[in-house]
């Protein structure tokens, strides 16, 4: 047998650069004088200072194979480090829901709850909002050497600390409310806003409220009155003709009814229940029920659930979608319906939307109404006399419907959302106008399970 010295020829050892891996390359040794052994290898790698991780078995299982097989071996892995494990960053762990999201819960049936929803979670002083788990060492490693590698420890973070909230006296580990009211997580931080609670109506007995935190009203909010709160505001009944105003989001338990006078704004997100007549500006509006001759400007998205009214009459528009069971009704009541363009952040956009809106509602009713007139003009040969004088009229309200209609301008161009969409579950009846930027589409015939889209500057509609 040959001494190691005669047969390193044979094989060769490689630690690879960052040191935690060897490789052995084996040539064929056939001959029956010659033999390596696992003994040879090791005593190369004892040469070479390398002393953790070797793996016999797979250095025997090379040599083996090299010579019964009579074949070259390249790179074979025989002795591995053992890699630092670096430590874990440090996390927050929150003991409130910061993902709460005002959506009602829908059932398997289809079916809309807005019992067990709420906007406010409600917390108390020295409350425990949010706890810090610190940043562990790590484990460390070995090269092949045996030299040790040091993890790197985990990163610290910080206790959110926002408005009202603070680091525990009893424990600094925790941060804690300082005082009862409203918590809310936004901007990366954690904040507990006073809430302004109203235990029954907002009436003549409790007036106006302007609030720098949320409101909860746990009844109505008569006709005339004024909320404005720089958090959110939560209505558990009804809310007429009022104003509410909101930095943050909105919801209402009720209905918002009444003749027209009341607008809710809200910089996030409205929720109501039903609504009838009135006016939402949000960022995204979503109604249980049905929204009836209401106007609606969503800078992003509005959802409506109701079947068999979901909006009818009104104008409803829409930045990004409008998702709605259905559009119109029976009556064949105009319904305009817009997505595409962000009106809320244009109010003298908004205004005049509405009234080109009303304009053509009118003009429709007299198109109807001169077209009564001619066929009872057809049928008899002329008009009789009781007849022309109210035919004289309507022509005269129309020129100057039309007048008004010219005269409305855009000064600023609205950029539009090209990837709009209109979609309809069930059925859209005719008196439907749908409009994405400048092309519009009056709904003839009743239709079903649609979505409207704009391409090449077409409204375009497919099956959903």
């Amino acid at each position: 047998m040959l001494e190691t010295d005669d047969i390193t020829h044979l094989f060769s050892i490689r630690v690879s650069d960052d040191h935690m891996k060897v490789y052995l390359s084996v040539k064929p040794f056939a001959r029956k004088d010659i033999d390596v052994s696992t003994d040879d290898v090791l005593k190369i790698l004892q040469s070479k200072n390398v002393s953790f991780g070797i793996n016999e078995e797979a250095i025997k299982g090379a040599l083996n194979k090299a010579k019964q097989e009579n074949i070259s071996l390249e790179n074979v892995l025989i002795a591995e480090g053992s890699p630092a494990n670096n430590g874990e960053d440090g996390i927050l762990e929150y003991l409130f829901n910061i993902n709460k999201k005002m959506s009602p819960h829908e059932d398997d049936h289809g079916r809309v709850d807005f019992h067990n929803l709420s906007i406010a979670e409600n917390v108390e002083k020295e409350q425990p909002l949010v706890k810090l788990i610190d940043p562990t060492p790590g484990r460390p490693g070995k090269n092949v050497y045996g030299n040790p590698l040091n993890p790197k420890t985990g990163k610290p973070c910080k206790l959110p600390i926002g408005e009202n909230t603070k680091v525990s006296n009893k424990d600094t580990k925790l941060l804690v409310s300082c005082i009862d009211g409203i918590v809310k997580y936004a901007g990366g931080v954690v904040s507990v806003k006073s809430c302004y609670a109203v235990e029954k109506d907002v009436d003549f007995g409790v007036g106006n409220i302007t609030s720098k935190g949320a409101i909860i009203v746990k009844g109505n909010v008569r006709s005339g009155f004024v909320l404005d709160a720089a958090g959110d505001v939560e209505v558990w009944g009804m809310v007429e003709d009022s104003i509410i105003r909101s930095k943050g989001s909105v919801l209402v338990k009720g209905g918002f009814i009444g003749s027209g006078k009341g607008t809710i704004e809200a910089e996030k997100d409205v929720t109501v229940n039903f609504a009838r007549n009135q006016t939402i500006v949000a960022n995204n509006v979503e109604i249980l029920r049905e929204a009836v001759d209401c106007t609606i400007h969503a800078r992003n998205a509005v959802k409506v659930h109701g079947d068999k009214i979901s909006i009818g009459g009104g104008i409803t528009t829409a930045g990004a979608t409008i998702e709605v069971e259905s559009l119109g009704s029976r009556n064949e009541v105009h319904t305009d319906i817009e997505a595409g363009i962000n009106y809320a952040e244009h109010q003298s956009h908004m205004s005049a939307r509405k009234e080109i809106s009303q304009l053509k509602i009118l003009l429709k009713d007299i198109d109807k109404e001169l077209k009564t007139l001619d066929e009872i003009k057809a049928s008899k040969g002329e008009l009789p006399a009781q007849h022309q004088n109210r035919q004289g009229q309507l022509l005269s309200q129309k020129e100057d419907i039309l007048k008004k209609l010219h005269g409305i301008t855009m000064e600023e161009v609205l950029s539009v959302n090209n990837d709009a969409r209109i979609a309809v579950h069930k059925v859209v009846h005719p008196g439907v106008v749908i409009k994405i930027w400048e092309s519009a589409m009056t709904i003839l015939d009743e239709c079903s399970n649609v979505t409207f889209y704009l391409a090449d500057n077409e409204i375009k509609m497919k099956k959903a």
